[in-house]
């Protein structure tokens, strides 16, 4: 039967498919004739993202969209509408820069490190920046074009607001008039007159509209300007049953730059209007991020009062990204084991910390197992920092069965000496047993995140990397390409095995413990090219049983860490060029195999290659040359070298 003449009952569900194996296909079937366009558009217009600039930009934008969906007769197809960015409303109005944000960006990890969330507290952060928003204002108004689009979608079911602009009154009445039933995604959500005593009534209408689904808010105890902020004390009982359809909540706590200048006793907080006094209702999703480790305990015992933590299906307990100061002490794991049940729970993020830089604490190993092992058996598990054989061990047999997504990053704190104890911990290290154990304990696993420690992609790493081969079901594997060498400072026992000319003292920075065999390995171990990350999926997928891998991420970090402090920059900057990270996707075809390889960062990574164009003079760069001599007719060093790849 040729592919026109079916129904198109029947090509929508060739679409599904489509869209189901290799989303960026569906474009390209959507071409092949005016029937498969039809059958793809519920899929093609089904999510619509829209970025939020100035008025001008924004109507443009709307009408060439409305233009689209009456072409397409498309209207009816659109379910889910993100709105991000900010609205320039008036000349005035400029963007605040975060300077953390701008950070993340130029640093490349935005691409790498997707689902992480960035906490920098040493940025501004005023609560009461800003007045209430007023119906029919010139702000109001200048959402407008937005207005036209909520009204002619029927079927709207999410809208995902991400814009700094206070949630327009123009929008909330249009959802509550014609998408009573969709849900409102707040991502950007604050109360902004809470230190006025009652807040303003347009305020309390958005909270606590039928609408409200998710939220998350940004909340520091103490704001720049000395203020206090009561947004976590407001978003909790809305939580507890002033917003009646509230199901998940996020919370960024920071400590901005300047509150520290500002000591006083915080005033009591007085309540919501309309708030009982004790309420608990039933989120299904809370995530908490950056709670200085003294605050966890108050912190849950607080959310216990307003949620019923037998109803949570998500849970995070969360820092920043290498914030250990955020994470969960052993004490603290064994303090929620003991005090709290998570019966539906499916899915967990923890960081966590020795908290030891006072006082050794000896039964952090033994408060994680029994942490873990106080769950009932998971879904989906991430966690960062410090785990060993004993903690792996209990998480898998707890859990292993269940598990389709598990994250496992070890993680050490870089501080070497502790209250006068030198710190000998360095970050577990994967062994092929260990994948080995994995792929047995956890046989539904689809997703799986690790840390590799590279090693000159010799035979062992190269063994390392089949073990994946044998997971049945894994399709998306992210690994951490490990290059640190913390042992060198921090383990007792260990010897270099360098001889003659590579034994000899490299550099003084790092406690004569630096010889030039350790330079040259690390050199080895962060070059990371194309043609590596393609051995590296070659190795795995070759041999691959069940489902064939889809995707595949490389990271390559820690380069410049050996303990000891920080490393010199100029080391730095040759290795960061070195050290560069892919994503490996498989594009779905019987008769052949065709990837997508794409470096991730690569736009920060030039940009930083732009800024910083050292030359390699230094004895460092000289070992360089030793490995990699310069190529015929090169201007730059970054030309001439090439990973080491995987034996065959």
């Amino acid at each position: 039967m040729a592919l026109l003449s079916l129904p198109l009952e029947l090509l929508q569900q060739i679409a599904i498919w489509v869209e189901t194996a290799h989303r960026p296909s569906l474009n390209s079937f959507s071409l092949t004739s005016k029937a498969c366009q039809r059958a793809t558009a519920f899929l093609t217009f089904q999510r619509i993202v829209l970025t939020i600039n100035d008025r001008k930009t924004l109507r443009r934008r709307v009408e060439s969209l409305l233009k689209t969906l009456s072409h397409t007769d498309s209207a009816s197809h659109v379910q889910h509408l993100t709105l991000k960015g900010m609205l320039q409303w008036n000349d005035q109005k400029t963007v605040a820069i975060n300077w953390g944000t701008k950070w993340w960006r130029r640093s490349g990890l935005n691409e790498i490190l997707e689902d992480e969330v960035l906490i920098h507290h040493n940025v501004s952060c005023v609560v009461y920046d800003e007045p209430v928003i007023k119906r029919a204002s010139e702000e109001d108004q200048a959402w407008a074009p937005v207005l036209r689009l909520l009204q002619i979608i029927p079927n709207l079911k999410d809208l995902v607001y991400d814009c700094q602009n206070q949630f327009p009154p123009s929008l909330l009445s249009i959802l509550h008039t014609q998408h009573p039933r969709c849900r409102l995604h707040h991502l950007t959500f604050k109360f902004r007159t809470l230190l006025w005593g009652v807040p303003y009534s347009y305020e309390m209408e958005l909270a606590t509209s039928p609408c409200l689904y998710k939220v998350k808010v940004v909340h520091a105890p103490i704001d720049t300007d000395g203020d206090d902020d009561y947004n976590l004390d407001a978003v909790m009982e809305l939580a507890a049953g002033l917003a009646p359809n509230l199901k998940k909540v996020t919370i960024l706590d920071l400590y901005p730059t300047g509150s520290w200048h500002h000591h006083h006793i915080r005033d009591p907080w007085k309540g919501l209007p309309g708030y009982p006094g004790k309420s608990v209702k039933s989120l299904t999703s809370l995530s908490l991020h950056g709670f200085p480790q003294h605050a966890w305990k108050s912190c849950l015992r607080d959310w216990a009062q307003h949620t019923d933590f037998t109803c949570l299906q998500h849970l995070a307990l969360l820092g920043g990204y290498e914030s250990e100061s955020s994470a969960l002490s052993g004490e603290t794991m064994e303090w929620i084991s003991q005090n709290f049940v998570f019966t539906q729970l499916r899915s967990l993020r923890v960081y966590l910390t020795r908290d030891d830089e006072f006082l050794e604490q000896l039964h952090y190993s033994e408060n994680a197992v029994l942490f873990f092992q106080a769950f009932r058996p998971l879904e989906e598990l991430s966690i960062d920092g410090p785990v060993d054989p004993a903690i792996l061990d209990a998480i898998l047999s707890r859990h292993g069965q269940r598990l389709r997504k598990l994250r496992v990053k070890p993680s050490e704190e870089l501080v070497d000496v502790s209250n006068g104890r030198q710190r000998r911990d360095f970050p577990m290290e994967f062994s092929k047993e260990h994948v080995l154990q994995i792929q047995l304990q956890c046989p539904v696993i689809e997703e799986l995140a690790i840390t590799i420690k590279r090693n000159k992609s010799s035979v062992p790493e190269a063994e390392l990397y089949k073990c994946f081969s044998s997971m049945k079901h894994l399709r998306f594997l992210f690994l951490t390409l490990d290059c640190s060498k913390l042992r060198i400072l921090r383990d007792p026992t260990y010897q270099s095995h360098f001889v003659e000319d590579e034994d000899r003292v490299l550099l003084a920075d790092f406690k004569n413990k630096l010889n030039v065999g350790e330079w040259k390995e690390t050199l080895v171990n962060c070059a990371v090219d194309e043609a590596l990350s393609r051995s590296i999926w070659k190795t795995i997928s070759h041999s691959k049983q069940g489902r064939r891998l889809e995707r595949l991420k490389l990271w390559t970090t820690g380069g410049a860490k050996y303990g000891g402090g920080p490393s010199p920059r100029h080391l730095k900057t040759m290795l960061q060029d070195l050290s560069r990270s892919w994503l490996i996707e498989r594009i779905p075809r019987n008769d052949e195999e065709k990837l997508i390889v794409r470096e991730l960062g690569q736009r920060a990574r030039e940009a930083n290659d732009r800024d910083v164009r050292r030359s390699l003079d230094s004895e460092a760069g000289q070992i360089f040359r030793t490995i990699w001599p310069c190529k015929e007719g090169s201007k730059d060093w970054r030309d001439d070298w090439t990973s080491f790849l995987l034996p065959n």
